[in-house]
C-alpha cells in the first residue's frame, strides 16, 4: 500500500510540475500553416468573411495590427514559436517607453533589446513580454 501511495504521490507531483509548461504551450498563437511568400498581405484572406474556410483573424484583440506584425507571432520560426520571452520585471507604471531604458547602451544594468527589435512598436512590447502587476 505505502509503494501505491508513494507512485501516486509522484505523479501527481510530476503532473503538478508539468502545468505551467502546458499552459505555456497552449499560450502560443498557431504557426502559419502555409508557405508566406507570395501571400505576405495576411489580411487579404484572415478578415472577417473574406474567405469561407480560411479562419479570420480574432476581430478585437487583432483589430490594429498589420500584416507586418502577424509574422511576429505566427511565423513558424518567430520567438512566440520558439523561444519563451521573458517577463518584464516590473511595472509599466511611467515606464511605457521601453527603448528609453532598453536600447543599447542606454543604461548600465538594463538588458538591451535584442537586435531586431528595432523596428518594433512599443505597443508591441507586451504581446511578448508580460508586465509585472
Amino acid at each position: 500500500m505505502k509503494r501505491i501511495v508513494s507512485a501516486v504521490s509522484v505523479f501527481v507531483v510530476a503532473a503538478v510540475l508539468a502545468l505551467p509548461a502546458m499552459a505555456q504551450e497552449a499560450a502560443k498563437p498557431p504557426a502559419v500553416s502555409h508557405d508566406v511568400e507570395g501571400r505576405d498581405q495576411c489580411l487579404m484572406c484572415h478578415t472577417a468573411g473574406a474567405m469561407e474556410a480560411v479562419p479570420d483573424a480574432p476581430a478585437a484583440s487583432h483589430a490594429d495590427r498589420t500584416n507586418e506584425v502577424c509574422l511576429l507571432c505566427h511565423a513558424a520560426d518567430s520567438p512566440m514559436q520558439t523561444a519563451t520571452p521573458p517577463a518584464m520585471s516590473h511595472s509599466l507604471d511611467g515606464r511605457d517607453q521601453c527603448m528609453m531604458c532598453h536600447k543599447a547602451g542606454a543604461m548600465e544594468a538594463i538588458p538591451d533589446a535584442p537586435a531586431g527589435h528595432e523596428s518594433i512598436d512599443l505597443k508591441y512590447c507586451t504581446m511578448c513580454h508580460p508586465a509585472a502587476g
